[in-house]
């Protein structure tokens, strides 16, 4: 009978960490945010520090970005003088990496670079297309 026990203890064990592992976004779990077109787009924290502050940019092909930082880990988006304000689009802060989530209707784009306390953080850009690099300077 204790064998029996063990062995349904080990199987729902398992059971919860692999459905753990297939939500990592679920709220309180500690997940690491989502991932699209193979890439890691990992969110992490929300930091106070950011919350509500405007950003802009143009990069290396010439395209103009703005992001505002909001409290619930959304990005309000500005590209090329058009305005998006989509839940799909998302920002957060693991140690000193910005990531930076947005979906556009010819992909996703992933931005990241290093934030260290400065008015200016060098993001590398990807999409299924390529990438890009652009500096973002606090507003």
């Amino acid at each position: 009978m204790t064998s029996r026990r063990a062995l349904s203890a080990l199987v729902a064990l398992t059971l919860v960490a692999a459905l753990t592992a297939c939500f990592p976004q679920l709220p309180g779990m500690g997940g690491t945010g989502g991932t699209t077109g193979g890439g890691d787009t990992t969110t992490g924290e929300v930091v106070e520090e950011l919350v509500n502050t405007t950003w802009s940019g143009t990069d290396s092909d010439g395209d103009d970005w703005g992001f505002e930082f909001q409290s619930d880990g959304t990005v309000g988006l500005t590209f090329n003088g058009s305005s998006y304000d989509d839940d799909t689009d998302t920002w957060g802060l693991s140690g000193t990496t910005l990531r930076i989530h947005t979906v556009f209707v010819d992909g996703d784009y992933d931005f990241e670079g290093t934030y260290s306390g400065v008015d200016t953080v060098d993001l590398d850009g990807r999409w299924s297309g390529g990438s890009f690099s652009l500096t973002i300077s606090r507003d």
